[in-house]
């Protein structure tokens, strides 16, 4: 059995195959790190290779001060709304830790005493966060975050540790999403997530 492909099919074929590939591409041009978008982001992978070896460090870090300290402040504040037993029952960063797209250091129009920096993150981590209220579960499962986070130093000083304070923030909201456990996952049964 013989096939006949004509001219035009065969040119109609390669057009849509070239418009489908070239969507695929468009869709992914936003993931790619803001240094090739922007020639004054520089890259980091230094510091990316520097908090891959912290993230133990960080995570066992953030897991005390989850347990330790925020515990107790939320377990107070739950109490005015007879909310009891509230307790960090797991706290697990993961072992992915988030990554430094580019980095832009401000140089020109700032104050003398500050260093300015805005620094692309993203944050595709396999944690795994779990509360407990009154025996009830309910956790936070892979997280994912991005967004360019701006950090000012500010004032500097001529004294260790060289720079007196530190903010820390978004410059538009992050993407963020997450996946929910325990009675959490309520959310996603049929009927109630539509």
């Amino acid at each position: 059995m013989c096939c006949m492909i004509s001219k035009t099919d065969l040119s109609n074929t390669v057009n849509c195959t070239y418009i489908a590939s070239d969507k695929v591409i468009l869709s992914r041009v936003s993931e790619l790190p803001a240094w090739v978008f922007f020639p004054d982001f520089e890259r980091a992978e230094w510091v990316n290779r520097m908090v891959s070896q912290l993230w133990p460090s960080i995570s066992h870090y953030a897991t005390h001060l989850l347990q330790v300290q925020a515990e107790p402040i939320i377990r107070e504040n739950l109490e005015t709304y007879s909310i009891r037993e509230f307790k960090f029952s797991r706290v697990s960063l993961g072992n992915l830790p988030p990554r430094i797209g580019g980095i832009k250091c401000y140089d020109k129009a700032i104050a003398r005493n500050e260093i300015i920096m805005d620094a692309e993150i993203c944050w595709a981590g396999d944690c795994d966060v779990e509360v407990s209220i009154k025996g009830m579960r309910a956790s936070i499962l892979d997280l994912y975050l991005h967004g360019t986070l701006r950090v000012i130093l500010k004032p500097l000083i001529q004294q260790l540790p060289l720079v007196g304070g530190l903010q820390v923030y978004f410059l538009d909201n992050p993407s963020l999403d997450f996946h929910l456990g325990g009675v959490a996952n309520i959310a996603d049964m049929p009927g109630v997530s539509s």
